[in-house]
């Protein structure tokens, strides 16, 4: 009790400094008095007396300074005398002090701007979602997925996970009287899910077991977002009828504000087991999650989920005989992949290397500044002052330099982040995931942390060179021996030479990445993008399940399209150019046959596709009406299928065949040979070889629509969804309006 009480007496006494120095003071004029009265009474005189007075003291300010030490808190009097002088001496050369500010801003804001971004693509998990770092995610294989009796048996024989629950995203197409339908983003989810992820209704109720037993009445629950949007927040909407993929749904709910889970979401609604579903073979599922209990650690639950995975393997070897180990990851290793750990990695180690020249650059200022400073620092030392002292004097400054830096760094670093996630909205960046980039706790410290650490870092070099100085060397021509000295030019080269080093480094690796990105922008297509708007349209089988009936509708909408003011051509794709499209085993009439066959990607696309896409036909024709209705079936082959098999012949009536599962389809005769187009290669590096299908001959549900203008292709979206509209009421377009440039963006 008494240390404790010493201790608050010292802390009291610390902000109590000028009246207690006061008290003091008055103290000691008293005993000076009495002492030369003392002395007086010896017969001294009145000068003798007090001269005798202060003797007998040991001097007022010694005094003064060993009462301060019992009574105080020296070493933070120390430290406050520090800083007053640092500010002092920073105010003396406004212009150094300055440049060191703006120069670790821009170095700490830039550096802070991209942890806050790689913590939030990184660590941060999914926001408004408890305790992200207790959530698993499971899968049968690396990719996807996993079959809904495969999840009933982890989630009853796991005992690392308090609960598990099964996600399965999916488009819907919702209608209601009130807007005209339009195609959503929806998400199957077993009863678990909100509870499990810390969540619950901001309006109505969860879904229940009930809501999952087959034949019970559809339900949804909405998002904060989609009832703003749709229906402007109305409370009436719990219990409201809408219509999903046309079937009479109930509202029963609304999920807080801010949240969605496991993508961007409009709706979510009950995963029911139907018969399909059952189906043990069936994994067209997304994924499972779990949160551990208390005590379970990722390890402990993979090696329970290989025991379960085994153990089913063996029950079930038809079915499970290839998925006998299932894939447990956190956040990262499921959602962001080894790939763009490395990209933002290497982003981080960039910026770091920024802040490293920053570092040398202002060492090297500080340490001219210092130099001159020398016969300061001599005076200093003459006077007493340790080689500790100095070194804590002049890091002090240099930490004030560094903190203010990273105050404006902050406000740098928060219109960066917020830029770079208004660039990750941009049109055509259309992306699943859900960010939260607000800068939290984590940032603050990131940011605390370098400040300190770089102030330390620059200003450490010129500390420990001054105290080092020679006094008498200081005193000598105004310092003019110790500002020029070789020990000085030799720490002054060292950091010109790292500065350099790093500046190459970062530069090379600059170059490559600017040369890469370049290389991306400008790569050549074999299409010419602008000027192109695209859509996606998806047929529902329900009301389009013949061919004909399919034909008959895109048939009427180019028609429409065409009509429109400004639209030159319209055609159709399974595919957009350099997205992966589908492969399929193939064989070329008089080719040597090879053990395993070889795959390419069959694309269907329509009449006038090439010519709406700008490629060129090289050889035979292009697609007409007949193709696919009567005569032989037929295909298009691109320059580099047909210099792989016909080098040096000609292509067109030459044959190919595609094979489906263990059925071999007709024979096709290559009616044209087209230029290359990218496909299948994000990184737009490289021509494959490809097969065109005319779409009457397999007209699929959703097919890609491409329509080139004169005039600007943005313009074009009411038109599109009127006409898409006037033909089926019912039908929203599934994506876009698309620029195509803005939908190729998307892959950069």
């Amino acid at each position: 009790m008494t240390a404790l009480r010493q201790a608050w007496t010292r802390v009291v006494s610390f902000f109590r400094k000028q009246e207690l120095d006061h008290d003091f003071d008055e103290e000691l004029a008293a005993h000076i008095e009495l002492a030369t009265e003392e002395h007086l009474r010896q017969g001294m005189t009145l000068p003798e007396a007090r001269r005798q007075a202060l003797i007998d003291l040991g001097g007022i300010e010694l005094s003064k300074e060993a009462h301060r030490e019992t009574r105080g808190l020296p070493w933070l009097d120390s430290i406050v005398q520090d800083i007053r002088f640092a500010i002092r001496s920073l105010r003396r050369s406004p212009g150094v002090s300055l440049t060191a500010i703006a120069t670790m801003a821009v170095g700490i804001g830039v550096n802070a701007t991209v942890f806050s971004v790689t913590n939030t693509v990184l660590f941060k998990g999914f926001p408004s979602v408890d305790r992200n770092d207790g959530i698993l995610y499971l899968s049968s294989t690396e990719g996807c997925c996993v079959s809904y009796p495969d999840f009933v048996d982890w989630r009853d024989q796991a005992t690392s996970f308090e609960g598990m629950a099964l996600v399965h995203g999916l488009g819907i197409i919702l209608s209601d009287g009130i807007s005209a339908p339009e195609r959503y983003q929806a998400t199957e989810v077993t009863s678990d899910t909100f509870r499990l992820v810390g969540q619950r209704p901001l309006l109505g109720r969860d879904f229940a077991p009930s809501d999952e037993i087959p034949g019970a009445a559809p339900v949804v629950i909405l998002s904060d977002g989609f009832w703003e949007r749709r229906y402007a927040k109305d409370p009436t909407i719990i219990g409201r009828s809408v219509r999903i993929n046309g079937a009479p749904t109930t509202v029963i709910g609304v999920m807080p504000q801010g949240f969605s889970f496991p993508q961007k979401q409009d709706v979510w609604v009950p995963l029911v087991p139907t018969f399909e579903v059952l189906q043990r073979d069936n994994r067209n599922t997304w994924f499972v999650f779990g949160r551990l209990v208390e005590g379970a650690t990722i390890d402990s639950a993979r090696a329970e989920m290989e025991t379960i995975g085994r153990r089913l393997a063996a029950a079930y070897p038809l079915t499970n005989r290839d998925y006998a180990s299932p894939v447990v990851r956190d956040f990262n290793g499921f959602f962001i992949g080894s790939a763009e750990n490395l990209i933002y990695t290497a982003m981080w180690g960039a910026v770091g290397f920024v802040l490293l020249i920053a570092c040398a650059n202002l060492a090297n200022l500080l340490l001219a500044r210092a130099m001159s400073r020398s016969r300061e620092i001599s005076i200093r030392v003459a006077l007493g002052a340790g080689r500790w002292r100095i070194v804590r004097q002049l890091l002090t400054e240099s930490v004030i330099l560094s903190g203010l830096g990273g105050l404006l760094g902050w406000w740098i670093a928060k219109w960066g982040v917020r830029f770079y996630e208004l660039a990750n909205r941009g049109p055509g960046l259309i992306s699943w995931r859900i960010l939260d980039y607000a800068m939290d706790w984590s940032v603050l410290l990131y940011l605390t942390a370098i400040s300190v650490a770089t102030g330390i870092l620059f200003g450490l070099a010129p500390a420990l060179r001054l105290s080092r100085l020679d006094g008498n060397a200081a005193w000598k021509d105004g310092g003019r021996g110790a500002t020029i000295g070789s020990r000085r030019k030799r720490l002054s080269s060292v950091l010109v030479t790292a500065e350099m080093a790093l500046a190459v480094v970062l530069l090379a690796g600059a170059g490559v990445m600017t040369r890469s990105m370049m290389n991306l922008a400008t790569a050549d297509l074999g299409v010419q993008t602008e000027n192109v708007v695209t859509a996606r349209i998806q047929l529902p089988s329900a009301r389009y399940p013949d061919a004909e009936e399919r034909i008959a509708f895109y048939d009427r909408l180019e028609t429409r399209l065409e009509a429109i003011p400004g639209v030159e051509s319209v055609a159709l794709a399974s595919v957009l150019p350099a997205w992966r499209a589908g492969r399929s085993p193939y064989e070329v009439d008089g080719a040597e046959p090879t053990e395993e066959r070889p795959t390419l990607s069959p694309i269907v696309v329509s009449p006038d596709y090439f010519q709406t896409m700008g490629a060129e036909i090289q050889e035979g024709r292009e697609f007409n009406d007949a193709d696919g209705v009567s005569g032989a079936p037929a295909v298009i082959v691109n320059r580099r299928f047909a210099e792989r098999y016909w080098q040096g012949e000609e292509a067109v009536g030459k044959r190919l065949r595609f094979f489906v599962e263990t059925e071999t389809e007709p024979w096709l005769t290559v009616v044209g040979v087209v230029s290359n187009i990218v496909q299948n290669d994000f990184m737009r590096q490289q021509f494959e070889p490809l097969a065109y299908l005319p779409y009457r001959q397999s007209p699929a549900h959703a097919m890609w629509l491409v329509a080139r203008t004169d005039v600007d292709p943005g313009s074009l979206g009411n038109d599109l969804r009127r006409e898409v509209q006037a033909l089926d009421s019912e039908l929203p377009i599934w994506q876009g309006p698309y620029e195509l440039t803005d939908r190729l963006a998307e892959l950069n």
